[in-house]
């Protein structure tokens, strides 16, 4: 089973995060009020996915451990306020895999834990526009670069904002696990995005900047 810890400061939400996603008996759920709690357990069981309060006392300190790479190849996705449809501008620190509504179904939690494990980008649903829109955004916005972006490149930049992983993304378009890596490298450097979800959040017409 998947190893997922909830780390919230508000205990009635934490519990019933926890309580949620181990009910379908598919995760071993932790929870963790503070900072200190969600480092230790993920240093100890690495394979772990990670949900976390954005504004959980400390956050910062889970934050420099996933820029620094301490939390290497931990998926961290942030728990934000349902209120918070589609912002304009949205802060995406380096290393974050994704954004979740703290009022999320536990459908859609499960979902977003599986995502997130598989290496793909998590975006709340409202935030998602129809996919057919996606790569005719992409196309219509320039490159902070000034470089524009190549067919190939606007479609694997429109996968990206779909959720799929690199695996998923050489199969749709018949390339090899190196060459999508490639092409999103490539993505990376004219949209002036650092991380997968921030590149997914382009997609979408959502400016992001780093924070």
């Amino acid at each position: 089973m998947l190893n997922v810890t909830v780390a919230h400061h508000h205990p009635l939400i934490r519990r019933g995060l926890a309580q949620s996603l181990a009910d379908g008996g598919e995760f071993t759920v932790t929870s963790y009020g503070d900072v200190d709690g969600v480092l230790a357990w993920v240093r100890a069981q690495p394979d772990s996915v990670v949900l976390a309060s954005r504004i959980l006392p400390g956050i910062d300190r889970l934050l420099d451990a996933v820029r620094g790479g301490e939390l290497s190849g931990v998926p961290v996705a942030l728990l934000g306020e349902a209120a918070v449809t589609r912002p304009t501008v949205v802060g995406v620190p380096p290393g974050v895999s994704g954004y979740l509504p703290e009022d999320a179904d536990v459908r859609a939690l499960a979902h977003a834990v599986h995502t997130l494990a598989s290496g793909a980008a998590v975006l709340p649903a409202a935030w998602i526009h129809r996919a057919g829109a996606t790569t005719a955004r992409a196309e219509s916005r320039e490159a902070y670069s000034g470089a524009p972006l190549s067919l190939r490149e606007r479609e694997v930049l429109a996968l990206v904002g779909e959720g799929l992983t690199n695996q998923q993304i050489g199969r749709r378009l018949g390339l090899s696990a190196g060459t999508v890596k490639s092409y999103i490298s490539a993505v990376y450097a004219k949209c002036g995005v650092d991380n997968r979800v921030q590149a997914a959040l382009f997609a979408h017409g959502i400016e992001v900047s780093a924070a």
